[in-house]
């Protein structure tokens, strides 16, 4: 598979019904035929001796899976842990962290539904006091530092209540989907001696990540999104100095309380998986030789940002309107957002997504989640390795037949 051409050629190497337009990478990522053979092969193991496999020989083909990815990461493998999905990463940090009655917990109201919730958990169950900044794309970088420096300064100011403990911060946002200015945000935050917690969940094999680059405190990916690794697969890095405060969402036999955060004691033990089926993290390997055999993971980024910001305008044009972007151009990595134009309809807010949605999926045989931002509808298109321009000129031509429909509800 040496030098292959990018775009739809490639689908026959992935588990792709016939005739699929696979556009919503983003949300639940894809494996190519050879990493689901590995999973199997895994499965299979399990079953034909689970106490040798699950006792003896399972944890180090997970140890050496996550040397790979900290070779990837730029961290220490000591220093990350798998757990299932993104949720359950930003749920395990903020359900461990020892917060205290009224402490204050920068957020943004672009976060993933999922992590809002546990945001919402803390505040309830805690009395955890949430600071929300309201960002409407599209905005410059700076925009979102001075933004966040405002509130900082401000909530800081109020020397009769606690100060922010703990920042939440997309490394790249999934409604708008637009990168964030994470690594500023992060250095900002702990400048003010707030933690920072990084919710990466679309940036391991969308963009470079490299987590001595910005030391968060907290940050978390992951793999089968972006990277081809089986669902669910996620990355947890944990800096040694806040490792004693985290444990999983599932206590097990290494669990022990650490009044100091920089106890690193169990940090590894604690999240050994109980008896779940563990073959998803292990195929990681698999995952990276594929990418290599595609060019590496350099070519992989070039070429689907290229073909994400090059159908983006296609789509745009089709459709009259723009694609959500600065004037530096720095919001869109491989997913991008695009204007709808404007409709008329009876149909609730909270009914147009599925309307859009159903009718892609079932008459159009392609996917792309529908969302409102700054008062306008937006959707979303995601470049990958498989797709290529004619793919989004379908994305298109289906938008406009639907929205056609939607006029006449």
């Amino acid at each position: 598979m040496s030098n292959p051409v990018f775009g739809k050629a490639l689908r026959k190497d992935f588990c792709f019904e016939p005739g699929y337009i696979p556009l919503g990478h983003g949300s639940f990522g894809a494996i190519p035929n050879v990493v689901k053979q590995k999973l199997r092969e895994y499965q299979d193991k399990s079953e034909a001796h689970p106490d040798r496999w699950n006792r003896f020989e399972m944890i180090p083909v997970i140890e050496k899976n996550l040397m790979l990815l900290s070779k990837l990461m730029n961290c220490d493998s000591q220093d990350i842990n798998f757990v299932s999905n993104s949720s359950e990463a930003a749920s395990t940090v903020l359900r461990s962290y020892p917060f205290k009655a009224g402490d204050k917990v920068l957020c943004y109201q672009t976060a993933y539904v999922n992590v809002n919730k546990a945001l919402e958990f803390i505040r309830d169950q805690y009395g955890v006091q949430l600071i929300t900044i309201e960002l409407n794309y599209p905005m410059e970088d700076q925009e979102i530092l001075e933004l966040t420096k405002q509130v900082i300064d401000r909530e800081h100011a109020k020397s009769d209540e606690p100060r922010i403990k703990l920042a939440v911060i997309d490394a790249i946002s999934a409604a708008p989907a637009v990168i964030f200015p994470y690594k500023e945000i992060t250095k900002l935050v702990q400048e003010n001696d707030i933690l920072a917690m990084i919710d990466g969940a679309h940036t391991i094999g969308q963009i470079e990540v490299d987590i001595r680059s910005f030391d968060p405190d907290f940050f978390f990916s992951n793999c089968h999104k972006w990277l081809f690794v089986p669902r669910g697969s996620c990355v947890l890095y944990v800096a040694q100095r806040n490792q004693g405060y985290i444990h999983p969402t599932t206590l097990t036999f290494a669990y022990k309380h650490h009044p100091d955060g920089s106890d690193t004691s169990t940090f590894k033990s604690e999240f050994i998986p109980p008896t779940i089926d563990t073959s998803n993290y292990m195929c990681v390997e698999e995952a990276l030789k594929y990418r290599e055999s595609l060019g590496g993971e350099e070519a992989i980024r070039e070429y689907t940002h290229k073909i994400a910001v090059q159908g983006g305008a296609l789509v745009a044009k089709m459709l009259g309107t723009q694609v959500l972007e600065n004037s530096a151009k720095t919001l869109t990595a491989s997913m991008v957002s695009i204007e709808l134009p404007p409709f008329n309809t009876t149909l609730k807010d909270s009914e147009i997504g599925p309307f859009i949605m159903k009718k892609l999926i079932y008459e159009y045989n392609t996917m792309a989640p529908t969302y409102k931002n700054n008062g306008k509808w937006y959707t979303r298109l995601c470049g990958q390795v498989y797709v290529d321009l004619d793919d989004f000129e379908h994305a298109g031509k289906a938008l406009l037949a639907i929205l056609d429909e939607l006029n006449k509800q």
